[in-house]
């Protein structure tokens, strides 16, 4: 009979991965179970003609400790690279260029007042977590002007949420918790794919494909899983870190706390198409650029690679790179981050009132079941919040009492 694990992972990303790489580490036994048929999730880099462009999970800042703790002490290399973001819309004249600025120092002085860890403690709380980033420019009386450059800046380029479906207080929280002090100006000089492929040599075979699970039935001294081909696996413990847009799709034993349904059934990822062309010489036109079709930038890996990462209303829009650059590339590829099945969608962005109905209570465990990704951490939307979920997930079992059995 097959020795049972003392835990099981499902989903082979970036936090998942490293939440096993510790429970390794530490002397438990690990198994874990991905849905497709290579490791990283969003953590992706893929060909592009004789190179390549990282499609998911490509900028990492220097202020990210955990993450870059992490590469260190696996011998993944990171380099320097221009700022994530363009600047912030030009354009913007008078009234619209004050209230635009508005913007930016309010939430600057939300960030430095809140505490990411207990957003619920900073005055009006309740308020600002209902408030959306829209909502706010709207109540003084924003013109079609404003609005456009806060939809280009924050949900365009990055979010990939719409701004009237973004909460003040978690855009805030997220600031405060360290997402971008320095302008993400690292990359990894191979790929977000090293660290997860480094990873998973780690873990020594332990990472079974093609394993999408269906259900998770917590019997006291240990957890059924049972496998959408109609097998099933037990552990002591099971690790979910996956995005909630999967975890929808398994039936939770016995049922989930109200504060997780209520997640399942609204959390909101974005919308990110991210392509990639090849050229072999200049882009007819200057770069980096950011408007309706995206944000257009060159690979910091290779210049010749001219990425276009394209958020929210952006991502829907029928756009043509080549005829963009002005050039006809070598090579072209393409990434529809809601299309993907193993994913459906960016990464998790939430909306008015849900950081304090539910986002801030992500990590608590159910039974014998423990959650990681990105979700559990203070960064939901970033590598370094993966990282630290991981971290912290593994360090929660590692603290917790045996299940028994």
């Amino acid at each position: 009979m097959t020795k049972r694990p003392d835990a099981i992972v499902v989903g082979a990303g970036i936090s998942g991965l490293t939440a096993a790489y510790r429970l390794d580490q530490a002397g438990l036994d690990v198994r874990v179970l991905e849905a497709r048929d290579r490791v990283g999730g969003r953590a992706w880099r893929i060909p592009l003609g004789e190179t390549f462009f990282d499609a998911g999970c490509e900028a990492l800042d220097h202020e990210h400790a955990t993450l870059r703790r992490l590469a260190d002490e696996l011998s993944v290399d990171v380099l320097e690279a221009p700022a994530w973001e363009a600047d912030p819309p030009l354009g913007l004249e008078g009234d619209d260029a004050a209230l635009f600025r508005g913007l930016e120092a309010e939430i600057a002085s939300l960030a430095d007042r809140v505490d990411p860890e207990h957003p619920e403690d900073v005055e009006d709380a309740g308020a600002l977590d209902r408030q959306t980033l829209a909502g706010w420019l709207e109540e003084r009386d924003a013109s079609a002007r404003v609005l456009e450059a806060a939809e280009l800046w924050i949900s365009v380029a990055s979010s990939s949420v719409p701004t009237s479906d973004m909460s003040l207080l978690a855009y805030a929280a997220k600031l405060a918790a360290g997402a971008a002090p320095t302008g993400l100006r690292l990359r990894f000089a191979d790929g977000p794919s090293a660290l997860t492929d480094r990873l998973t040599d780690q873990l020594e075979g332990a990472v079974d494909f093609d394993r999408p699970v269906a259900a998770l039935d917590d019997m006291g001294n240990e957890v059924s899983i049972r496998l959408e081909d109609g097998s099933v696996e037990r552990s002591e413990r099971v690790i979910v870190a996956i995005p909630l847009t999967l975890q929808r799709r398994i039936r939770f034993s016995p049922p989930l706390p109200e504060h997780r349904r209520l997640a399942l059934a609204e959390a909101r990822y974005g919308e990110v198409v991210k392509e990639a062309a090849l050229l072999d010489g200049s882009p007819g036109t200057s770069l980096p650029a950011l408007s309706g079709d995206g944000h257009i930038y060159q690979s910091a890996n290779d210049a010749n690679v001219v990425v276009r990462f394209a958020g929210a209303g952006a991502a829907r829009k029928d756009v043509d790179l080549p005829r963009l650059l002005g050039v006809a590339p070598s090579a072209h590829a393409r990434v529809d981050w809601s299309g993907e099945p193993w994913t459906r969608g960016s990464y998790l962005i939430l909306g008015p009132g849900q950081l304090l109905n539910w986002g801030n209570r992500l990590s608590e465990p159910h039974g014998q079941l423990y959650f990681g990704g990105a979700e559990r951490s203070t960064l939901k939307s970033y590598m370094e919040g993966a990282a630290r979920g991981g971290e912290d997930v593994a360090r929660e079992i590692l603290g917790a009492p045996s299940g028994g059995g």
